[in-house]
């Protein structure tokens, strides 16, 4: 992939702003042994630029595979928005806790810092806001579900893109809303400025 693929490419299929854009597509290049492209395999190195421990939907590094969707983590992190069906920015909080402290008391190598509460809080925002509609945090969990689980976009279930696009700043916001509901964002956030 190049940055004008990732422009064209995220903005037709997400609504995707530039500015976010081409911050992800620098990551992708920091991560690739070619000047002015990358593919999905570069990014696949345990903390650099993108991969990292707690993921929602994958195993951490420590334990072999982290690069394949596991169901069983995915199931951990649904489980906090089944009661109503769609997610939101409390069950969002818990389900991040959640994965942190699962993580950290099975994986003897375990890496949390600032770096990764950006990553963690920042995917949370991106599938919250590509399949929901704002800042409400609010989102169909059938939506969310095909998403992770087939790794496609629900436009069989009745999904289409956002109207407004989805840039650093709505992210950046979103990111603070989820950390701001948090249980755990004293100890959380005296770890991750540690």
């Amino acid at each position: 992939m190049t940055l004008p693929h990732l422009l064209k490419g995220l903005a037709a299929g997400l609504n995707m702003g530039a500015d976010f854009t081409v911050l992800i597509g620098g990551l992708g290049l920091l991560a690739s042994d070619r000047p002015l492209s990358f593919d999905l395999n570069d990014l696949d190195q345990h903390n650099f630029p993108i991969e990292h421990d707690a993921s929602l939907s994958r195993e951490d590094a420590y334990f072999g595979n982290d690069y394949s969707f596991n169901s069983g983590i995915w199931n951990q992190t649904r489980s906090f928005f089944e009661k109503d069906g769609r997610t939101a920015l409390l069950p969002a909080a818990l389900a991040l806790a959640n994965r942190t402290a699962d993580s950290k008391e099975r994986n003897p190598q375990f890496i949390y810092g600032f770096r990764e509460f950006v990553q963690r809080y920042g995917e949370m925002s991106i599938f919250i806001q590509t399949m929901g509609g704002g800042q409400s945090g609010v989102a169909r969990l059938d939506w969310v579900d095909q998403l992770f689980t087939q790794e496609r976009l629900p436009y069989n279930l009745g999904w289409r893109p956002r109207a407004q696009p989805i840039t650093i700043p709505s992210l950046g916001q979103m990111v603070f809303d989820i950390f701001a509901v948090s249980p755990d964002k004293f100890s959380e956030g005296a770890t991750i400025t540690a």
